[in-house]
């Protein structure tokens, strides 16, 4: 028979009834957060998250070294200029640490803020983007201290643990905030374009247009990475700049720090320094971890698919 991707024509009863079973498991995994418990979110979030990190890693190292305005060639070479493809992964630990965490904390207040958006009888569609709006606003607090850490061990190595107590030794407990601000902002368009477009568009693919679901996956991970990478940029580098120079020897508060970078490199060339690195990191991350979700809800959580189809 003819499968729910066929070119257009007169479909079978089985590529109907395909068809009808391929939508109705698309809207089962965007509706997943909301089916599960806020433990059960965390425990996702930080399962995906990890395994995602672990793919890409070197796409952030790359975003972060050219962002601070740093030799790319840097990021594979030891201080005595000897070549290290492992040196790429330094710091690996922290963020997955980082983003396993932050995932935990937005799959977490996102199924929160979606479950009470949906009680408020708001539409499914704005119940699925202003939840993960307000899920990725909370999980930026404590996103930036794990990515001061990182940057700060990205740039001059140390552990695990203490990277965090050499900066509250030098630079003082205050200093673990450095770049909250800008990290709450961007991780509330991330996570508004990875929980709520990314599987929207996918949803809307599939069903309107027959897409296959990989494909219809792809097509929104690029297009939520677009959306919150060009948007948030300038954010992203204002933080980094500012977190990887904790000393202020050069960059201070936020409006400083994006006048600098813009008086040094220019509007474009400074605040949208590595937007390359960003959206490849970006696109794979929302790819990633929307597919580590839906395979690994019904292994870990089959109950919500079986509460979805009873609810159908």
């Amino acid at each position: 028979g003819r499968g729910i991707c066929s070119p257009p024509g007169l479909p079978t009863p089985r590529a109907n009834r395909q068809r009808v079973e391929w939508v109705s498991r698309v809207m089962s995994d965007r509706e997943a957060l909301q089916r599960l418990s806020g433990g059960e979110n965390c425990l996702l979030g930080m399962v995906t998250g990890v395994m995602a990190k672990s793919c890409n890693y070197p796409f952030l190292v790359w975003k972060n070294t050219q962002q601070q305005g740093l030799p790319i060639s840097t990021t594979w070479t030891t201080a005595k200029g000897s070549f290290s493809p492992l040196q790429v992964y330094r710091g690996l630990p922290m963020a997955c640490m980082n983003l396993g965490g932050t995932n935990a904390v937005q799959f977490g207040a996102t199924g929160f803020f979606q479950k009470l958006l949906a009680g408020s009888g708001m539409g499914q569609d704005g119940v699925q983007v202003g939840g993960a709006f307000l899920g990725g606003l909370a999980s930026g607090i404590p996103c930036s201290i794990w990515e001061l850490c990182m940057i700060q061990q990205q740039r001059f190595g140390g552990s695990t643990l203490g990277t965090p107590a050499r900066i509250v030794q030098e630079y003082g407990a205050s200093s673990l905030s450095r770049g909250a601000t800008m990290t709450m902002g961007r991780e509330a368009m991330f996570t508004m374009s990875m929980l709520g477009v990314t599987p929207l568009i996918q949803q809307k693919l599939v069903e309107s247009s027959g897409w296959e679901r990989n494909t219809a996956l792809a097509a929104g991970s690029l297009s939520g990475a677009l959306l919150a990478g060009v948007i948030t940029h300038p954010m992203d580098t204002i933080k980094s700049c500012m977190q990887g120079d904790v000393g202020r020897a050069k960059y201070d508060g936020i409006v400083q720090t994006g006048k600098a970078i813009a008086a040094e490199h220019g509007v474009v060339q400074g605040l949208f320094k590595g937007l390359f690195y960003r959206i490849a990191l970006i696109s794979t991350t929302f790819f990633l971890v929307n597919t580590f979700k839906q395979r690994t809800v019904p292994l870990l959580f089959p109950h919500a698919l079986k509460e979805a189809d009873k609810a159908r």
